[in-house]
């Protein structure tokens, strides 16, 4: 029988014993301890007690959190399998990705999602062999290693910011006429710029330094007939080989002129090899016909012996005797000139962006200024226009004459004004539409120029680093053969120089030049050049470099001439680029070690030696020799040789020596 205590305990137990919602809640609870979840993002707060305690209430426990965190888990999961079922069926969508034109391996790698080292590992594998982290690939070859990383490639060459060329006409034959293009060429004195005087009524050979043409002149010429012909006058001087290639390259005709009394010369042969590589028509004038050696048919015969095929032999070439002297002859070359331009047809729109070429760039008092042979479209003052990295918004326009003009059209050369930076001699100039286009397209340049120099310096180093290693490999090997110092075998000494001159072609030219000097012992390095005077900056870093100013054709001031003379630089003052040869060569010339020559003059064989009482006991052994060849002289270097081997060196004796017919006594 329960007693009552028990009873009492019992209703106590039963009072303190949970309801059915709170035993199913505690279940729960445990069942969420035996398998825990972690809640992602924020859980909403738990419901507290209405008497405002911090004690969390069990029963009003919210489950949001438990199902959002439910949700992410699916989605996420449904994400993973679908990229892995793509993974699967082998990713016909590639990721697009967009490639400049030069990019270094280390870019390259980060652009593809790819570790450093690992990436050098697979580009070793496909094929890429010593190549680092800092070597520089072209946009092609960066686009094939993108697609074997399953990408898309696009390579960027510009054609949203760069300005490219028109296309031609569609119709050529509807467009008008134009002034055709004569480039005058051939060798060095042989009355190109006389001719052209004759043309033109003028007299500039007069004007230039040492009788040779230094620049390219372009200058529109008026006919007898009334028709236009645009001239172009190249130097011969074979330093100015770019010079003639440019204007082989803007040209529509070429007319070599050769010299009757003088024949085919080396700068011919390169003239017609530029004019044959440009796929432009030739005219040979044979010039200086008025001189007693002229020598015309040894001239045809010499042509058609390197590959000129005369119109007189059935050729299409033709041949024009004239003498730019007396003006013989040279009605019929304007005749053979307008003859030749009316088969070629030459034709150009007059309206659209203009193009053009760059004949020369300098800086004169009143700015940058570029001579621009206008090919197509007209130019306008107002207008933008960039040529290479360069850009202008045309301030003045100016003819041959040094005329304003308020227009260009196809076929007139017109000096520029107003470029920000001097252009190079040839780049192409091609009108913006705006001056935000010409800034882009002009910064987009530079931006590539910089990028082919780093990828060139690159490769120059590399190149050097093979090479230098090659050359150790090669002198430790000789080494172990014999000890020959290192400094001996690649010895070579350097000369610095800056040249500063008033036209880029001439500074290109005397740059050629100076280059073209030099051996394994001594060489020429050129650290500057730039169209200008000199001033005091150059002064500074020749100084500063050990180097040689040239100045070619520019006057220098006296505070720029007291300046080096107090730093101790030397300014190398020419207007002839004959003349900066010969100094230059002189300068190497100096740092070249004394050279010693050995020359024979005579043999001799010793038959006796006998002694001779000089004086008191002094005796010296004398040598009686007979000469076999040549002569002895008194003071003479004599060499005693026994059995193949050299036992005495030196002068023979002076005193005492007396040469006979046969003996020296």
């Amino acid at each position: 029988m329960p007693t009552d205590e028990d009873s009492g305990t019992r209703r106590a137990r039963a009072s303190q014993s949970p309801t059915a919602p709170q035993r199913w809640d505690a279940s729960r609870r445990q069942h969420q301890r035996a398998r825990p979840i972690k809640p992602q993002g924020k859980p909403k707060p738990r419901w507290r007690s209405s008497s405002g305690s911090d004690e969390e209430n069990d029963y009003d426990y919210d489950d949001t959190a438990e199902r959002l965190a439910e949700d992410r888990r699916r989605r996420k999961q449904e994400r993973r399998q679908q990229q892995e079922k793509g993974l699967v069926q082998g990713g016909n969508q590639l990721t697009p990705i967009l490639v400049p034109q030069l990019i270094s391996v280390a870019n390259l790698g980060h652009a593809l999602g790819m570790k450093p080292a690992v990436f050098l590992e697979g580009l070793a594998e496909l094929g890429f062999g010593e190549i680092t982290q800092e070597s520089i690939m072209t946009g092609e070859t960066a686009a094939l290693v993108a697609q074997e990383y399953g990408f898309e490639p696009t390579v960027d060459d510009g054609d949203l910011v760069d300005l490219k060329a028109r296309p031609p006409a569609a119709d050529p034959t509807a467009l008008p006429p134009r002034p055709p293009i004569v480039t005058i060429m051939g060798h060095v004195d042989h009355g190109k710029t006389t001719m052209l005087d004759w043309l033109r009524k003028s007299s500039v050979a007069a004007q230039e330094h040492g009788g040779i043409t230094q620049h390219i002149g372009a200058f529109p010429v008026r006919l007898s007939t009334g028709k236009q012909i645009t001239f172009l006058d190249t130097p011969g001087h074979a330093a100015f080989l770019n010079m003639r290639q440019r204007g082989a390259n803007v040209t529509d005709i070429v007319v070599l002129v050769v010299a009757a009394d003088d024949s085919v010369k080396s700068q011919t042969l390169e003239a017609l090899k530029h004019a044959r590589q440009a796929k432009v028509p030739v005219i040979i004038a044979i010039n200086k016909i008025d001189k007693d050696e002229a020598r015309v048919e040894q001239v045809k015969m010499d042509l058609a012996r390197h590959g000129v095929e005369l119109e007189e032999h059935g050729g299409d070439v033709q041949v024009v005797c004239v003498s730019g002297k007396t003006g013989k002859g040279m009605e019929d070359l304007e005749e053979s000139i307008l003859t030749l331009s009316e088969i070629l047809d030459v034709r150009a729109e007059p309206d659209g962006m203009a193009e053009g070429w760059i004949l020369e760039s300098t800086v004169k008092p009143v700015g940058r200024v570029a001579t621009v042979l206008v090919k197509r479209g007209t130019l306008r003052t107002g207008d933008c226009v960039v040529a290479g990295t360069a850009w202008a918004r045309i301030r003045r326009l100016r003819d041959a004459a040094g005329t304003d003009v308020d227009e260009a059209t196809a076929g007139m050369p017109v000096e520029v004004l107003g470029w920000k930076d001097a252009p190079d001699a040839g780049d192409e100039v091609i009108q913006a539409p705006s001056e935000g286009r010409a800034r882009a397209a002009a910064s987009y340049r530079f931006d590539m120029k910089i990028r082919n120099r780093a990828a060139s310096d690159m490769a120059a180093q590399e190149k050097q680093r093979r090479e230098k290693a090659d050359l150790e490999a090669v002198e430790q090997q000789d080494r172990s053969y014999a000890d020959v110092p290192p400094g001996e075998v690649n010895g070579t000494k350097t000369l610095n120089f800056v040249i500063k001159g008033d036209v880029m072609g001439s500074v290109e030219a005397v740059g050629a030049a100076v280059m073209e000097i030099g051996n394994n012992e001594v060489r020429p390095q050129i650290l500057h050049s730039a169209v200008g005077r000199v001033n005091e900056s150059d002064v500074e870093h020749a100084a500063t470099s050990g180097s040689f100013i040239i100045n070619f054709n520019n006057p220098v001031s006296p505070t720029i001439m007291a300046m080096a003379e107090a730093e101790g630089v030397v300014i190398l003052n020419h207007n002839i680029i004959y003349r900066v040869g010969d100094d230059v060569k002189g300068r190497l010339s100096a740092l070249l070690p004394p050279r010693v020559t050995k020359k024979v003059l005579g043999e001799a064989d010793v038959l006796q030696v006998f002694p001779i009482n000089v004086k008191r006991r002094v005796y010296k052994n004398v040598a009686g020799c007979r000469v076999r060849n040549g002569q002895v002289a008194r003071s003479a270097i004599c060499r005693v040789l026994r059995r193949g081997e050299t036992v005495f060196d030196g002068r023979s004796p002076t005193a005492s020596v007396r040469i006979g017919p046969g003996f020296l006594n």
